[in-house]
C-alpha cells in the first residue's frame, strides 16, 4: 500500500484500516523510512512557513532564516526520536493493560497514530485555523491510538482508553522535557557564539 493510500485510509476509515495494519508484515525501520520520516516533514515545513509569515506580518526581521531552518530540523529529529521512544513505551505498557508485548505491533500503533498530527502540521501557519486543526488532530490521534492498540497490541476494548491516556501523558511529558533541554542547548550555543563574536570583533 502506498504512503498516500495508507494516510488517507487511516484518516478517513480507521476502523477498517487498523485490522489491515495488524495483518501486514513490516519492520520498525520500514515504518520509519517509508512512512514516519516522510510525513514528519510536513509539520517542519509548516513551522518554517509560520515563522516567515509571522515575521513578515509583524514587520520584524526575526531570528533569521538560518535559525528558523535549524529549529525546524531539530524539531523534526526530536519528534522522530520521541516517536521511537513511545513505541518502546507502548510495548512495555501493553501487558499492564492485558495486551500482548510485541515491539513491531506497538510501533505500528504509534507511527500510524501520528498521521493526523503530521498532516495538520502542514497547515499550522494559518492563523487561528492552524491552532484549531492542531487541537482536532491531537484528539484524533488519541482516537487512533485507542483503535490501534486494540488491533495491533490486542489491548481489550475496556482497557484501551486507559492505555491511550497513559501513553499520551507520557508522550507529552517526554516531548516537552527533551525538546526543552535541546532548545535550551541550542539557544545557549547561539548566545555563546554571539558573545564570542562580539568579543572578537568588538
Amino acid at each position: 500500500m502506498s504512503l498516500i493510500d495508507r494516510a488517507k485510509n487511516i484518516l478517513l476509515s480507521p476502523q477498517t484500516e487498523w485490522p489491515k495494519v495488524d495483518g501486514e508484515t513490516n519492520t520498525v525501520g520500514g515504518l520509519f523510512t517509508g512512512y514516519a520520516m516522510i510525513l514528519a516533514i510536513l509539520p517542519a515545513i509548516g513551522s518554517v512557513i509560520s515563522s516567515v509569515a509571522i515575521s513578515g506580518a509583524l514587520g520584524v526581521p526575526g531570528l533569521g532564516m538560518g535559525f528558523v531552518l535549524v529549529s525546524a530540523v531539530v524539531s523534526y529529529v526530536i519528534s522522530l526520536g520521541v516517536l521511537y521512544l513511545m513505541g518502546i513505551v507502548a510495548n512495555a505498557l501493553a501487558p499492564s493493560f492485558d495486551g500482548k508485548k510485541d515491539q513491531l505491533a506497538a510501533m505500528k500503533t504509534v507511527v500510524y497514530s501520528g498521521t493526523p498530527i503530521w498532516v495538520a502540521g502542514l497547515l499550522s501557519w494559518i492563523p487561528i485555523l492552524g491552532w484549531l486543526l492542531a487541537l482536532a488532530a491531537f484528539g484524533y490521534a488519541g482516537y487512533q491510538i485507542y483503535l490501534g492498540s486494540q488491533a495491533t497490541s490486542k489491548v481489550p476494548q475496556d482497557k484501551a482508553v486507559g492505555f491511550t491516556i497513559v501513553l499520551i501523558l507520557i508522550w507529552i511529558v517526554t516531548y516537552l522535557v527533551i525538546s526543552g533541554i535541546i532548545t535550551a542547548m541550542l539557544i545557549g550555543s547561539m548566545f555563546t557564539g554571539a558573545m564570542g563574536a562580539a568579543a572578537l570583533y568588538g
